[in-house]
This record gives structure tokens, C-alpha cells and sequence, in this order.
């Protein structure tokens, strides 16, 4: 089957999670760099016998008013994490994930669109932050993942979305708004592979490109650039959206980050050695 021959997803990004080496100094970075953070909380996971235990990891989240990014370390390969194996290959972006209003039914139509997609599973975090208190819920699922590959794909139904987003948690020192672009390179076939799994899995094709492909989803972008001097497709940058970037421009240069100066007052900052890509700044006008 065809990505253009399985029915449609209603689905959008949700998050963008990034497998760290170490979650307090992430956490240390992004907070210089004026980004407010959830308090960090620990994985758990329902187990066959239905029991709760450890999922094995430990998570920041920076929220914004458009999906979010996740920072994640591993803190225990053997407690049945299934990315658990992904820093043996590198640090940085490892999973995509789609938001759904139903995670069994999005499993359902996955699966017809070819996907492999595995059982729907439950896991839960503390949240502790100032005015919200309580387990957040989820339930959500996965496709077919090895450690190589440009990222894991995942559904996921927020069931207390009440305690994702408090206004504290969305103003951010540097104006930060949202997450909207992922941008991935590699060479040309392997990209195309990667392109038809992001379309099997819910992004429309918008446009093709003597460099590269371009797809949608409801409130984000993903580009797939080809390049043939790497060995395989990987993640290169995060675009995100921010109502003016003096701030952290001023900062990073305060900190002596390396950033490139782009179009329309964007720049481009290297954040490969923290975090394993770009993450490109861009000024939008802030809707009244």
C-alpha cells in the first residue's frame, strides 16, 4: 500500500523529544538560555500484570503554545525502555511525537496504512508545578523502532491535558512560542524511505524539491533534505518560533554559543555538541 492509498490521520505534532546525556545539565542550558522548564519527573509505565513501575527514564519538558519539546535521559537501559539502546548511537533527536484524540482508533488506522505499529500502552509522570498537582496520563503507541533509525514515531493521547500547559509554564524569558519545524538530511534513498514512513504515518506530502521533500502536518512542517555525504538520514534542526529574538540572541552571544545569522532576522544556532542538531530562532508577530 501507498501512503496516498491509506485513509487519512487527524493528527498533529505533539512533541519533539531529544535523548539527553545528562538531564540537569540540559536543563541548566535551557533555562541561560531563558526557556522556562517543567519540574523533572520520572517515567512509569503499566506493565502486563498491570502493575506501575519504573519506565526506566527521567524527563524536562519545555512547553510552548504549539507543541513542545521533551528533553529525556535514560537512567535505566535495563527497566524495559524502548529507546532504551538509543544513545549507543547518539545523543539528540529520537522521537516524533503525533498528538491524537484516540489513541486506539489512530492505532487502528495506522495499522490499515501499512504501519507497524505496536500495542496501545499506558504510562503516567508526576507533575509538581505552581498551580497544577497531579499524575499525568497518557496513552499512546509506537512503530517499529531500531536504534539507527532518524527517529521514533509515536501517537499520543493526552488523557489530563489539563495538567500539560499552565500560563507560568508557557512565559519564557525569551519569547518562545512554539515548535515548527523538524528538519532531517540524509541521502536520497534512504531519505525517501524516511519520507513514505512520516506519510504512512500521518504527514501530507506538500512539496517535492531538486534538494529535498517537504511535508505537513495540521500545525508544524517536516523537511527532508538530501544529502549524500552522510551515511544515513538523521535529524540536523528544530525551527522554533519566538516573538522576538533579541533576547537570546544577546544571550547567546553572551555565552559564546556559536549562532549564523539567516533571512528575516532568524539565526541559526549550533547546539550539536548539547544536544545533537540546529535549533533555528525565527521572530513571528505575535497574534492579539
Amino acid at each position: 500500500m501507498s501512503p496516498s492509498d491509506g485513509k487519512p490521520l487527524d493528527i498533529q505534532l505533539d512533541h519533539a523529544g531529544l535523548i539527553v546525556r545528562d538531564l540537569v545539565a540540559s536543563g541548566d542550558l535551557v533555562e541561560r538560555l531563558g526557556f522556562t522548564q517543567t519540574t523533572r519527573a520520572n517515567h512509569t509505565r503499566t506493565n502486563t500484570q498491570r502493575q506501575l513501575v519504573s519506565a526506566g527514564s527521567s524527563q524536562r519538558s519545555i512547553m510552548l503554545h504549539n507543541a513542545y519539546i521533551e528533553l529525556m535521559q535514560i537512567t535505566d537501559a535495563g527497566a524495559g525502555h524502548q529507546l532504551a539502546l538509543a544513545p549507543t548511537v547518539r545523543f539528540g533527536l529520537h522521537i516524533v511525537a503525533f498528538g491524537t484524540l484516540d489513541a486506539a482508533a489512530c492505532q487502528s488506522l495506522c495499522l490499515d496504512n501499512g504501519v507497524d505499529a505496536g500495542p496501545v500502552l499506558f504510562w503516567a509522570r508526576p507533575v509538581e508545578e505552581a498551580g497544577l498537582r497531579g499524575m499525568a496520563r497518557f496513552a499512546y503507541f509506537g512503530a517499529a523502532w531500531q536504534p539507527h533509525d532518524p527517529s521514533y514515531l509515536c501517537w499520543v493521547e493526552h488523557r489530563t491535558p489539563e495538567l500539560l500547559r499552565s500560563p507560568r509554564l508557557l512565559q519564557h524569558a525569551n519569547g518562545a512560542l512554539g515548535l515548527s519545524e523538524i528538519h532531517y538530511r540524509g541521502p536520497r534513498r534512504q531519505a525517501g524511505q524516511w519520507v513514505a514512513r512520516l506519510r504512512a504515518a500521518g504527514a501530507r506530502m506538500a512539496c517535492e524539491r531538486a534538494n529535498g521533500v517537504e511535508l505537513t502536518l495540521a500545525n508544524a512542517r517536516i523537511q527532508v533534505g538530501f544529502d549524500e555525504q552522510l551515511a544515513t538520514v538523521i535529524p540536523s534542526a528544530l525551527v522554533l518560533e519566538f516573538s522576538d529574538c533579541a533576547w537570546l540572541r544577546a544571550r547567546c552571544l553572551e555565552l559564546g554559543l556559536p549562532l549564523r545569522e539567516m533571512e528575516d532576522g532568524a539565526f541559526d544556532l549550533d547546539l550539536v555538541e548539547q544536544f545533537g542538531l540546529h535549533w533555528i530562532c525565527k521572530s513571528r508577530v505575535q497574534q492579539r
